[in-house]
């Protein structure tokens, strides 16, 4: 009867520490009320409407602001587009280079763009966008916007 008791306590225990291990490893707050703010992540553009066709810059450009001061170390932006693709444009020299529609890049800038004669599947394209740690690929933060197509050939940013 005593060996019951003792292993059943010890068993208790061992549940009671492994639970409250597990309990801290998903915990993303610290002591500090600083760090524990609510960072929100939002994505803004200078360009109101934008036309393949007819426009100074090669795309929509496209922003990542924060609202608060972020301290998280080494990360990466991963942009994911419905259609269109994304584009770096190095304006000192005029090159622009075609990055894709799924990517990953260190750079808070970006270009969004879309081929004059594309077929839109729906009225808007929704662009996402998840700030991922650069050393384990955690995602950190998320968000998206929506481009929609105000009539064939011109884009804005929804609101």
């Amino acid at each position: 009867m005593r060996l019951k008791k003792y292993i059943s306590i010890t068993l208790i225990s061992i549940l009671i520490y492994s639970l409250s291990g597990c309990a801290n490893k998903n915990m993303q707050g610290s002591n500090n009320p600083e760090k524990n703010k609510k960072i929100e992540v939002t994505i803004n553009s200078d360009i109101k409407e934008y036309s393949p066709v007819m426009s100074s810059t090669p795309g929509i450009h496209l922003t990542v602001k924060f609202n608060a001061d972020r301290n998280e170390g080494n990360i990466k932006f991963h942009w994911v587009t419905e259609q269109g693709t994304f584009l770096n444009w190095q304006q000192d020299n005029g090159k622009i280079i075609v990055l894709g529609k799924d990517i990953k890049i260190n750079e808070q800038k970006i270009y969004w763009s879309i081929e004059p004669n594309a077929k839109i599947k729906d009225s808007s394209i929704k662009i996402y966008l998840k700030i991922e740690d650069n050393d384990n690929s955690r995602v950190i933060y998320e968000t998206s916007i929506e481009v929609e197509q105000i009539k064939e050939g011109l884009f804005s940013i929804k609101k």
